[in-house]
């Protein structure tokens, strides 16, 4: 009895994983500290999607980079450069030459996972996916935020940044076939007095009146790092982000690792026909 108990019970399938990575600017170090977390402890993703820092941090984690590498990337970057040049122009210019450069030229069908980045048309307001096409250059549409950067036009459209429309794309990866998905909010819960840049500048403000909606609606599972004393420019403090991302992510994987051994020990759902 025992025997044939054994030979008929489930057995376990590979669960595919996605990530959505938020938008957050600097605050992007705490994506960077929960995937090194992930990474210790066996966790794993097979898709990705980001919007702003996060499709650029999505980007080269899908195409085989891990945390560390990424992490040394960005040391290795003179971001004054960057900076003095996005005063003078106000383009993405200089993101854009760095970011092609690291990725090596690539476009999005020559990564090594599934990848979207997520920006928003400007006139319109709407969400606008790049899944082909030149990495850097959806990237830096993903990623630019009025009043830093101009928009950045592709084929004729202007496009800012994707935390207008979908500041976490947990539904682009749950789109790409993704069974369990894991989504990164970035963004304080705490309304930020206007800078000076903000003073200066007329920003731009998107039609959707809660981007972080597809997000929560579309991910098992919300990390929500407490990043309330930092902004998207404090690129200073990144070691402590990165700490807080690591602290939240190691909290959360005892929850994740029991979903996925019970999901695995399930029948998979039939996708929608399109």
């Amino acid at each position: 009895m025992r025997f044939f108990s054994w030979l008929f019970r489930k057995k376990p399938r590979k669960i595919k994983m996605g990530i959505a990575l938020g938008s957050g600017g600097a605050k992007g170090f705490a994506e960077l500290g929960a995937i090194r977390a992930f990474e210790e402890n066996g966790v794993y993703f097979d898709v990705f999607a980001g919007s702003s820092i996060g499709s650029i941090i999505g980007a080269f984690l899908s195409n085989g980079y891990s945390s560390t590498d990424i992490m040394n990337l960005i040391k290795s970057v003179d971001f004054s450069e960057i900076l003095s040049k996005l005063m003078i122009k106000m383009d993405t210019d200089g993101l854009y030459k760095v970011l092609d450069k690291m990725i090596g030229g690539l476009n999005i069908e020559e990564l090594q996972k599934p990848y979207r980045a997520v920006a928003t048309e400007m006139e319109s307001g709407d969400m606008h996916v790049f899944s082909t096409g030149s990495v850097a250059q959806a990237t830096c549409a993903s990623s630019c935020y009025p009043p830093f950067f101009k928009p950045v036009v592709i084929g004729g459209r202007k496009y800012v940044d994707g935390a207008f429309s979908n500041s976490i794309p947990a539904d682009q990866v749950r789109d790409m076939g993704a069974e369990y998905v894991v989504g990164i909010d970035l963004s304080s819960t705490v309304k930020k007095k206007p800078t000076f840049l903000t003073k200066m500048f007329t920003t731009y403000v998107g039609k959707e009146e809660k981007p972080s909606k597809k997000g929560y609606d579309n991910a098992d599972v919300m990390l929500h790092p407490d990043l309330n004393d930092f902004n998207p420019t404090s690129f200073s403090a990144g070691n402590i982000m990165y700490e807080i991302g690591y602290n939240e992510a190691i909290k959360m994987i005892p929850k994740i690792k029991e979903d996925v051994k019970r999901l695995s020990l399930t029948k998979p759902k039939k996708q929608k026909k399109k």
